[in-house]
This record gives C-alpha cells, structure tokens and sequence, in this order.
C-alpha cells in the first residue's frame, strides 16, 4: 500500500514512494559510477543488485521517487534519513537530507525543484526543526543545490585514504533550520 505524499509534487515532477515496478529506472541511474560515487555507494552491476538496492529503498518511509510529470520516469531520488546524535541516538525532529539524479537529468532543475519540495515537506508537515546534509567538495553542482535552498556549511571533514566513502577527500557539512527556527535547539 502506497503512502500518502501531500503537496510532493509540481509542474515537472512529482515525488512518490518507491515501487518494485521502478526496477529498470532505477538501475539507470545506480549502475553509473558517477552517480553512485557522489552519493556514497557501490555501482550496480547488474539489475538484480539494482533491484536489491530498490528493495532497501522501499523500507525507507520517507525517501521518495523522483518521477517526471509527462513520461512518469524515474530520474533520482530524494529523502529524509534518521539522524543520529553526538551519542549515537535518533536525533529528535532532525533528518538527514539525502539525493541523487540520473546523470542524463543533470543540469535542468530536477533536483533543485524536488529539494525544495521535500524541505516544505519537512518543515510543514513533518515539523522538523533541523536538516542536515552533506556533499563531497569536488561535488559543486551538490553544493550549489544545497545552498540555493538555503542550507548553510557548519562542517567539514576529511577522510582517510582507507576511508570507504570519499577516501582522501574532504566532505562538507551543511544545515537548514526553519524559517523561524532557533539555533539553540539544533543538535549537533
């Protein structure tokens, strides 16, 4: 059974949950090493670990397809992930923004739409009061979607060389409050 997604949606795209039908698109998308290096996995190298990544997806409640409006594809995907505190805990009201876009729908929008879609949905409906994010500084095209919603860095960090994600470079750290958010409330 689908969940609702209120207001996930405009004129291009809509953001939905994920469905075990998405197999083929999303395998376009998660067999490229561009795009699975900058979001922090393994490309797949067969439909069958494509549809296991899916399958992972598909528990997760709040990550969403990314689907255009007229061909209803799949290019990406966007979603919220539980955030840990300093003591290793769920992080009340906080999330962790996560995305990625097939490489052919680089470059026009999509995911600057779909990210500010998801924010409104973090903000409005679920009430969170923190969004967290982060990116790998070679990624700029990341880091200006980021920014133009209005995150803002508070970290960095560099990995080792033996490091299994971004082994040898430096990852930045970004956070979003609400509109009328209070910086005292944020855990870091």
């Amino acid at each position: 059974m689908l969940k609702a997604t209120p207001n996930l949606h405009n004129e291009q795209l809509r953001l939905r949950p994920f469905v075990v039908g998405d197999a083929a698109d999303y395998f376009e998308m998660v067999h490229d090493p561009q795009v699975a290096v900058n979001a922090g996995f393994t490309p797949a190298n067969s439909l069958v670990e494509a549809e296991y990544l899916l399958s992972r997806q598909l528990k997760l409640p709040e990550v969403y397809a990314i689907e255009l409006s007229q061909s209803a594809k799949v290019i990406g995907s966007v979603g919220l992930y539980e955030r840990m505190n300093a003591q290793g805990e769920p992080a009340p009201q906080q999330m962790d923004l996560g995305y990625m876009l097939t490489a052919t729908a680089w470059g026009q929008g999509y995911m600057t739409a779909a990210v500010h879609l998801i924010i409104n949905y973090a903000f409005e409906d679920l009430h969170l009061r923190r969004l967290t994010a982060s990116c790998l500084a070679p990624n700029t095209a990341s880091k200006l979607i980021l920014e133009h919603a209005g995150f803002r860095q508070y970290d960095q960090v560099t990995h080792p060389a033996y490091a299994q994600f971004g082994a040898g470079q430096t990852e930045l750290f970004f956070e979003l409050l609400p509109v009328n958010g209070d910086e005292t409330n944020a855990t870091r």
